[in-house]
């Protein structure tokens, strides 16, 4: 990864203005969304104390993709790519004024929520499609590590350091302010990009139906493909379960902070920071140590310790009633560091778990798939994380208002430990298999 920006500057990217434009307002838009992302979470955590809202905010972020998303490439392909995006981002910063005129309301959160993730929906493909238009092919491929690594780079500042730490000094209203402003200047930063061609055929009804005809078929044909392949099938199934993890995790680290720690929603960073910082230390380890291990080991190891985080993160809870009652008091006292100490350490696993996970489990995806059909199955992927996940966002809400996360979290790890043991044969097959 250190590497990145030196071979950026001796491929002459970091000269390409159109590149340094659509760069700048990937990283700007990132980390806002990811910002917006945290402060409504722990705010409607804040103002509901129930993971059942918390759940459902993540859920209306995760429904536009499947509301919108045939239509959105649709869009994209018969439309300026460059308005597109300074269109999206606009509309994103205005999507946020609500927070700051209704004030800081579960119904406003809601709709703002809804709609920046819906408005993002149109942004994704249209800054994807625009990239290999404005480097040169034998760049594309070092153009999109550099996206992949300030994407994720974007969630760990966002998420993990920017909203945390402006919401604890400056207040909600700061923050929103200040998102509002970066998607404002994406927006200026994509005027600097040239204009797309103009499409060979305009946006309408025959041609959006023809589109959703084309993509069911499409769909359709991968799913033929995944029988025929267990190697890729499972490789999506890995990714789509930390995916929705993941979500899960987000949804109740707020309730969990509150009801096992016993602090208020806004430490939520007691969690996330270190499964961040995990998720570096595991992308490092597994640069490591991937020769050695392969894939597929690493992938086994990862869910090993995936299910072992859970069933921490599901114990925590138990032990500290126990403290709890020992002390007579409703505060875990002078235990409260030693639980800080030991739910970060649990925390910090599971990002390693998560790259472990998912980094391998891209790369056999990758090099597994003919480049025929290649977009089809990540089109199939986007279908299995908005599925894997609707459904567990829906329940784990209401489980944990009646029994607590220990029963969900624990749930997950039998879930997490079925898969390790499901594609066993086939991990282990592919790393018997000669390189």
């Amino acid at each position: 990864m250190a590497q990145l920006p030196e071979r950026a500057v001796e491929r002459g990217l970091l000269t390409n203005p159109a590149f340094l434009a659509i760069w700048g307002a990937q990283i700007l838009s990132q980390v806002a969304a990811n910002a917006i992302t945290f402060a409504l979470i722990v705010l409607v955590a804040e103002l509901t104390k129930s993971n059942t809202s918390s759940s459902f905010l993540i859920l209306f972020a995760i429904v536009p993709a499947v509301l919108f998303g045939i239509i959105a490439g649709v869009v994209v392909d018969r439309s300026d790519r460059k308005k597109v995006l300074v269109i999206t981002n606009v509309l994103r910063a205005v999507a946020v004024v609500p927070l700051l005129i209704a004030g800081e309301t579960i119904a406003t959160a809601y709709i703002v929520n809804f709609l920046i993730a819906a408005i993002t929906t149109f942004f994704v493909p249209a800054e994807s499609a625009t990239l290999p238009t404005i480097v040169r092919k034998a760049d594309l491929m070092l153009a999109n590590s550099l996206f992949t690594f300030t994407f994720n780079g974007a969630f760990l500042f966002g998420f993990i350091l920017l909203a945390p730490v402006v919401i604890r000094l400056a207040g909600y209203e700061s923050l929103f302010v200040l998102t509002a402003a970066m998607f404002g200047l994406s927006a200026l930063l994509c005027l600097i990009l040239p204009a797309t061609p103009r499409p060979s055929a305009h946006l309408g009804v025959e041609i959006a139906g023809a589109a959703v005809a084309q993509t069911r078929a499409g769909i359709g044909e991968a799913f033929r493909y995944l029988r025929g392949s267990p190697v890729v099938a499972w490789s999506l199934v890995y990714v789509a379960l930390t995916y929705t993890l993941v979500a899960v995790a987000g949804a109740l680290a707020p309730g969990f902070v509150r009801e096992v720690l016993g602090t208020d929603e806004r430490n939520v960073i007691i969690i996330v920071a270190p499964a961040g910082l995990g998720v570096i230390a595991g992308i490092g380890l597994l640069t490591l140590v991937r020769k050695r291990i392969g894939h597929p080991h690493a992938i086994g190891l990862g869910l090993g310790l995936c299910a072992l985080a859970l069933v921490g993160l599901a114990g925590a809870r138990p032990v500290a009633n126990l403290f709890r009652r020992a002390a007579t008091s409703a505060e875990l006292g002078e235990a409260f560091p030693v639980f800080v100490i030991v739910v970060a350490v649990i925390a910090f696993a599971f990002g390693i778990a998560y790259a472990f996970i998912t980094v391998p489990a891209m790369t056999l995806i990758q090099l597994q798939l003919h480049d025929e059909i290649r977009g089809r199955i990540f089109g199939v992927l986007n279908v299995l994380v908005s599925v894997f996940s609707f459904l567990p966002l829906v329940i784990v809400g209401p489980i944990a208002d009646v029994w607590g996360v220990a029963p969900v979290f624990l749930g997950f790890a039998v879930i997490v430990a079925a898969t390790w043991f499901g594609s066993r044969r086939v991990r282990k097959g592919l790393q018997a298999a000669p390189a």
